[in-house]
């Protein structure tokens, strides 16, 4: 598939860690939580035969400057993005908002020591200016967090959904802790350590591909298992009645006798 880019030559996409924030690595709980998303959210769109682009550190433009700092989400969900490998050049893949292609419909955030204040208290407003639909950002680090102030209150995970006026409104939870994303179609919920999971509107927990290839594998290997004890009985059933149908006739045939010779004294 092919990732489309910005024909303007952009100053960030070769100055890297001149960004404001810019992290040199990912902890590991930022980078299993980003992998968990990338891989179900993936499974998620394929199996409904959605064209979404799923992007993670692609640099988001809004303005044709050449200077303008992108945006560069852990995560971006982007209708109709194709993407390719990572290419052999000096230039980091960007993608400009409108000339590229639409807004991404959801961004997510996976909180860091360095990053985390801008993403809670920077980044909404930004998201909301790009037309991002959803914006969420999840603290993986369990117990104390990354989080610090009020914001621990939001029990590692905040969401935003963008209004009709461009703003955006901070999402809700149920009461079991759970936040519903309009645009995934899911409930999210920061439970245990590392991940930030997905569940169906009926509560299943969201898969990705090999998992769901491989329930689908245990389903088909348990229904063969009942057809073939379907089939054994129906087996053992046949055997029963055909042994019922020649005793029967053994005994009719005993009977039949002792009346004939009873019929010859």
């Amino acid at each position: 598939m092919r990732l489309k880019t910005s024909q303007i030559e952009r100053y960030y996409d070769t100055h890297q860690l001149e960004l404001e924030g810019a992290e040199l690595g990912q902890s590991r709980l930022h980078f299993f939580a980003i992998q968990y998303l990338l891989h179900v959210l993936q499974w998620l769109f394929e199996s409904r035969g959605q064209k979404v682009g799923l992007v993670s550190e692609i640099n988001f433009y809004q303005t044709d400057n050449p200077d303008e700092t992108p945006k560069q989400p852990d995560l971006a969900v982007v209708d109709g993005l194709e993407v390719v490998p990572k290419r052999k050049e000096k230039y980091k893949p960007s993608y400009h908002v409108g000339a590229d292609g639409p807004p991404p419909r959801v961004v997510f955030e996976i909180a860091s020591l360095e990053t985390w204040q801008v993403d809670l208290e920077v980044k909404p407003a930004i998201y909301a200016r790009m037309g991002v639909r959803e914006y969420f950002a999840f603290d993986p680090q369990l117990g104390s967090g990354v989080w610090t102030r009020a914001w621990r209150t939001k029990e590692r995970l905040v969401g935003w959904r963008l209004q009709a006026d461009g703003t955006y409104v901070e999402i809700a939870k149920d009461a079991l802790g759970r936040m519903w994303s309009e645009q995934l179609e899911s409930w999210l919920v920061a439970q245990g350590d590392e991940n930030l999971f997905l569940y169906t509107a009926e509560g299943e927990l969201r898969l990705n591909k090999a998992q769901a290839e491989a329930q689908r594998a245990d389903w088909q290997a348990q229904i063969s298992q009942r057809e073939s004890r379907r089939a054994d009985k129906a087996e053992i059933k046949a055997e029963q009645e055909a042994q019922e149908k020649q005793t029967l006739a053994a005994e009719n045939a005993r009977l039949l006798e002792k009346l004939r010779q009873l019929e010859q004294k």
